[in-house]
């Protein structure tokens, strides 16, 4: 589903005025932030600011040489900026004394005005995804003449990341939390996916449940039902006519259908991060694959083991979105790297069980492996990116789970009655919305900024 283009013009004009209202304090509130935290030297410079698909950050750099970042959350880019910036930093607490992942130290955060901000530890080096993109397009893209050397090297960096993650388990889904002498999972799941609802889509953010779950089938069923209310919220270039309506309210009526009917333990689950990827890991140079340092810890949380089980979506550096149209075509890309991937994720699995440092049947490649044919892939995709579910939906999973497609009058049938009878109405409002053209105010201008 496209973006609603009228949200994703307002979420532009609060990041603008945000950023008018930035640089009339730059770089002077950079160096005050990152002074506050290390009061024994002095800051004399900061960068320009640097700006990512959620933050905006300045290395700042003291008197006696040392360096650190302040990262400031985006507004109108990040939705959930107190929420995200709370469980980033609790998670890399968490991480830090029980994984071998390195990450920078925190020095300090706080307020600014409405503004979360934090001061961390500058990490020298490239990024992972420099050291393999293709230099001729703007949006990130695996080179495609990469030599299979180079991208089982990077592969390898980011394999014991992903396997330093899996080891840690949990008994609820939820984001970590600490209280008085432990941590437990203690609040809902925030995602990348809730902020894109929220920022492109119109989605009123009291529509999230607030809950942690107790079993994956509890969790896809809440994944399900944002779709459905994606598809209900979003006013604009949402559908393209009457039938398209119907369709797209029959594959989320479906996949409700489908996410009650699994069956899985009720854990343990498994930490996962919806943005890790090459571009979020710090190596030592562009030969030098060594990982000096993985940022960009939000959105990570407590998951279905599914979500671990799926072969990782960034293999290609491309955001799923990015993709062509044809996911067949897609896949044509995929399969090539995937298996690079799985080949140096066994040989780092080897390593680990040769250690002592985890059992046989902790093994991911075998999982990740299947995970294209018997659906685990597509499934935990379409359930974590709202604007990819319909062409994943009914490309690989209609079939999968249904049969055969034939007519949509037969995929109909396949609802219930409640959700037959409410169909005709719900094509009405939305064809009239399409007319209308216009945009709801879920939240205040200060509700937004309190967030």
């Amino acid at each position: 589903m496209d973006w609603d283009e009228l949200a994703e013009e307002q979420s532009q004009r609060y990041f603008a005025a945000w950023l008018r209202g930035l640089m009339r304090e730059t770089p002077g509130l950079f160096l005050s932030l990152a002074g506050k935290h290390r009061p024994e030297s002095k800051p004399v410079e900061a960068s320009d600011p640097m700006t990512g698909a959620f933050n905006i950050c300045s290395v700042v750099t003291f008197e006696d040489g040392f360096k650190a970042i302040v990262r400031l959350p985006i507004l109108g880019r990040s939705r959930f900026r107190v929420e995200k910036t709370n469980d980033e930093l609790l998670i890399m607490a968490f991480l830090t004394p029980r994984t071998a992942i390195p990450l920078p130290t925190i020095l300090g955060t706080g307020p600014w005005e409405y503004n979360p901000y934090v001061v961390m530890t500058f990490v020298e080096g490239v990024l992972l995804s420099h050291c393999l993109r293709d230099p001729s397009v703007q949006s990130p893209s695996l080179r495609p003449d990469v030599a299979d050397s180079d991208l089982a090297r990077a592969y390898r960096a980011m394999a014991g990341i992903v396997l330093e993650l899996y080891k840690l388990t949990f008994p609820r889904i939820g984001a970590v939390c600490h209280v008085p002498g432990a941590w437990k999972i203690g609040k809902r799941p925030l995602t990348l996916n809730m902020n894109e609802l929220v920022r492109v889509g119109n989605f009123p953010p009291k529509e999230f449940s607030q809950d942690t779950f107790q079993s994956a089938s509890d969790y896809f069923q809440e994944l399900a039902n944002q779709h459905f209310l994606h598809l209900q919220y979003q006013r604009n270039n949402a559908i393209k006519d009457a039938d398209d309506c119907r369709k797209k309210y029959t594959a989320r009526c479906l996949f409700r259908k489908i996410t009650r009917e699994i069956r899985t333990e009720k854990g343990p689950f498994r930490l996962y991060c919806d943005d890790l990827r090459p571009s979020n890991v710090i190596v030592t140079s562009e030969s030098d694959f060594t990982v000096k340092g993985v940022i960009d810890w939000e959105y990570t949380y407590s998951a279905p083991v599914e979500f671990s089980y799926a072969a990782p979506w960034w293999l290609l550096l491309e955001t799923p979105e990015s993709w062509e149209d044809d996911l067949h075509v897609f896949l044509g890309r995929y399969r090539p790297r995937l298996a690079v991937w799985l080949a140096v994720l066994r040989a780092c699995e080897d390593e680990k069980i040769a250690k002592g440092e985890m059992g046989e049947g902790d093994r991911l490649s075998g999982r990740m492996e299947q995970s294209l044919d018997n659906g685990v892939f597509w499934l935990c995709l379409a359930a974590r990116r709202s604007q990819l579910f319909d062409d994943i939906y009914w490309t690989f999973l209609d079939g999968m789970f249904f049969g055969e497609f034939t007519t949509m009058d037969d995929r109909y049938k396949l609802l219930s009655e409640e959700e037959r009878v409410r169909m005709d109405g719900f094509v009405e409002e939305k064809m009239r919305q399409k007319e209308e053209r216009q945009l709801d105010e879920h939240m205040t201008i200060e509700e937004v900024m309190s967030l």
